[in-house]
């Protein structure tokens, strides 16, 4: 192939001669061709040499000899350094190595990137997942409370004598009515070219007339209409002005349409199933003999530290078994509508557990006859109080127990805390000659002293460390039977001098003094028995004859049903016992029989108790007559406390019956007073049970 002539001037050596005609930059000429290559090489060592190396130097594409030939040059170039280059086309920093690097960064971002997309989605759907749905189901669903059914409480024959009844009130919200009208009415101008649509809507409007809901509820349409303040002229699809048009102020959100009514009455007014109705849904306690039992049972009502914790016992046997009565509530979730309304049940959380009934071993017929006859004794005798009890000897059972005043449980607009006080277990007072019986066991089980012994009460009275115990009258030389038959203090007083300091005390702590009983009733108090000291004489003799200490109603019935089943003390209660429990023997049979033969002569002819007596039946029992303690210091001078604590049928002891008459302003003697509230109560209830006779019938 020929070349073809250059129009420029060449060199001896070839090379391009300058030329004034200036050629376009950047002009690539023909390629050199070095004739000679050695020379050519040497020539660049030696510029080598003499320059200093250049940063581009250092480039990969300067490693290739320049003598290689077919080397282009631009003519930009006219210092006389000419660049090399051994490659064609694109650097090496877009080469294989580079591009699979980049390539490498980019799958590892998009790698982290995807595990963290996953970790999130692990973290919401599976270990954070419970946070949402919950969060999902307050929105649309909540959790409703089943009230339990609250148990009975029955006498020992299944009486009721607290029964649940359940009520319903029924409440409107003017608000929400309103609501569901304008929404309604919105609907109604949306569809008005559905004639469908137009009839289905106009038909439920016709349903949200409140004459309908006045007629059945017994509400005026009158104060309904007033409540929801509808206005028709109101344009339902502009919300501002249905906002303004919404009822506002008092009773705009609740206006109640039936106060605990029957579910029967509640369910007619529901069966609208009209907007904005709403029911709530309770049990009622009820009580039917209130007055006799209203202290024993207690009532009910809410906790005043936590208003929502529901109805609950708050006295009496209603708060002593209120987990056992009372049951637990049940759960259910349900789907609400955009009104907050239930409509449909979707699960039950928590299932409704009843109550249990309790069976009291109280005879509601002998609690009622108590009653009135402590109610007489205290109109007649102007009394503070009076209360009482009924235990069976055998069992411990409390077969009635009641006060007076009392008060309709029904209604607590008519307690008081006077009234409201079961005074059998709560209150504290000194016995006085109640405790004599006792004070004889002691006597009687020291050894020291017989059934026969005689104590020398003369002058009727006995000095003990400046002070004066005195007799009614002076007795002389008694038998123990005389102690008990007469009351008399100074006997008592000697018999506690003979006999080491703290052994009446034990006596009595043994028959249950000093200590609460097993009724646990709530607030019941245990009382006081000291232990006087060797030198505490006149201690010493007060506590002999029931002065100086202080015990329940409850103890001395406990203790006198412990001497009528021969020394054995069974714990008393309230509940009904399907078997005889077991008892205590707290002293010698032979010695109590003796003592309740002994309190046998109280009721007969030359006793303080003659009004106690029961023809028929041999009745054992001893009088208390104690003053008041004044609480500015020492005893009041006109006001009594009378007790009779009585056993019978003293054969064969069955029943032991305890009254007390706080303060009578008749007369002051308990075989006056209480005596004859003893006898009415004991000789019904040995009807009651068939007891038999023990004694001849008195001839007409």
């Amino acid at each position: 192939m020929s070349k073809k002539p250059s129009n420029r001037p060449t060199t001896k050596k070839g090379t391009t001669k300058k030329s004034t005609d200036k050629p376009l930059h950047g002009k690539v000429t023909e390629p050199l061709v070095t004739p000679n290559k050695t020379a050519a090489n040497k020539t660049s060592k030696a510029n080598n040499k003499a320059e200093p190396t250049s940063g581009l130097s250092k480039l990969k594409f300067w490693k290739k000899d320049q003598s290689d030939s077919e080397v282009y040059t631009s003519v930009k170039h006219r210092s006389g350094k000419i660049f090399k280059s051994t490659t064609v086309g694109a650097s090496s920093r877009g080469s294989i190595e580079s591009d699979l690097i980049r390539f490498k960064i980019m799958w590892g971002f998009a790698a982290i990137f995807l595990v963290v997309l996953i970790g999130r989605a692990m973290y919401l759907q599976i270990f954070n997942a419970q946070k949402f749905i919950d969060k999902g189901n307050e929105i649309i669903t909540s959790e409703r409370t089943q009230h339990s059914y609250r148990g009975m409480i029955t006498d020992r024959n299944l009486q009721p004598l607290a029964v649940s009844a359940p009520l319903a009130s029924v409440s409107f919200s003017p608000y929400d009515y309103a609501q569901a009208y304008y929404e309604l009415q919105k609907r109604i101008q949306k569809n008005a070219d559905d004639p469908e649509a137009q009839a289905r809507l106009l038909k439920k409007l016709k349903e949200m007339d409140l004459a309908q809901l006045a007629s059945v509820s017994g509400m005026s349409l009158e104060r309904l209409q007033q409540s929801v303040a509808i206005d028709k002229s109101v344009d339902a699809t502009n919300e501002e002005a249905v906002k303004a048009a919404m009822p506002k102020g008092a009773g705009s959100h609740y206006l109640p349409l039936l106060n605990k009514v029957t579910p029967e009455i509640a369910d007619a007014v529901m069966a609208l199933n009209f907007p904005g109705v709403y029911e709530n849904q309770e049990f009622r306690r009820y009580y039917p003999q209130p007055q006799p039992n209203a202290q024993l049972l207690g009532f009910m009502g809410h906790n005043a530290n936590d208003p929502n914790s529901g109805y609950e016992g708050r006295a009496g046997i209603e708060r002593q078994f209120e987990k056992q009565l009372a049951g637990q509530d049940g759960k259910v979730r349900v789907l609400k509508d955009r009104y907050q309304n239930s409509i449909e049940e979707l699960e039950q959380i928590k299932p409704v557990v009843p109550g249990q009934d309790v069976a009291l071993s109280i005879d509601s017929r002998l609690q009622y006859l108590l009653y009135k006859e402590l109610e007489r004794v205290g109109r007649v005798q102007e009394a503070r109080w009076s209360t009482g009890m009924v235990v069976d000897v055998h069992t411990g059972e409390v077969l009635a127990l009641s006060t007076w005043p009392s008060f309709n449980n029904n209604n607590l607009n008519e307690m008081t805390g006077n009234n409201q006080r079961n005074r059998a277990v709560l209150d504290v007072f000194e016995p006085g000659s109640v405790m004599k019986p006792f004070t004889v066991a002691t006597a009687l089980k020291s050894g020291k002293y017989t059934e026969n012994s005689l104590i020398n009460t003369s002058p009727g009275s006995i000095r003990v460390k400046g002070y004066t115990i005195r007799d009614h009258n002076n007795l002389g030389s008694i038998t123990m039977a005389t102690l008990i038959q007469k009351s008399s203090n100074v006997a008592s007083t000697k018999i506690a001098l003979s006999l080491p300091p703290d052994a009446i005390t034990n006596m009595q702590k043994n028959f249950g003094f000093g200590q609460k009983t097993a009724l646990q009733f709530p607030g019941e108090q245990p009382g006081i028995i000291p232990t006087p000291k060797e030198n505490e004489t006149s201690r010493r003799a007060t506590v002999s004859y029931g002065y100086g200490l202080q015990v329940t109603l409850a103890q001395i019935a406990q203790a006198y049903a412990a001497l009528g089943s021969g020394g054995v003390m069974h714990p008393l209660t309230l509940v009904k016992q399907d078997q005889k429990p077991a008892g205590k023997r707290v002293l010698d049979e032979k010695d109590a029989m003796a003592v309740v033969k002994m309190m046998e002569t109280v009721t007969q002819p030359g006793g303080t108790a003659t009004a106690a007596a029961i023809d028929g039946y041999r009745i054992a029992g001893k009088t208390g007559t104690s003053r008041r303690v004044n609480p500015k210091g020492g005893y009041y001078t006109d006001q009594y406390r009378t007790v009779f604590a009585g056993i019978a049928p003293a054969s064969n002891p069955r029943l032991v019956t305890v009254i007390l008459v706080e303060d009578p302003r008749q007369t002051y003697y308990a075989g006056i007073v209480a005596a004859p509230v003893f006898k009415n109560v004991m000789q019904e209830a040995l009807r009651l049970y068939n007891v038999p006779l023990d004694k001849p019938l008195k001839a007409e």
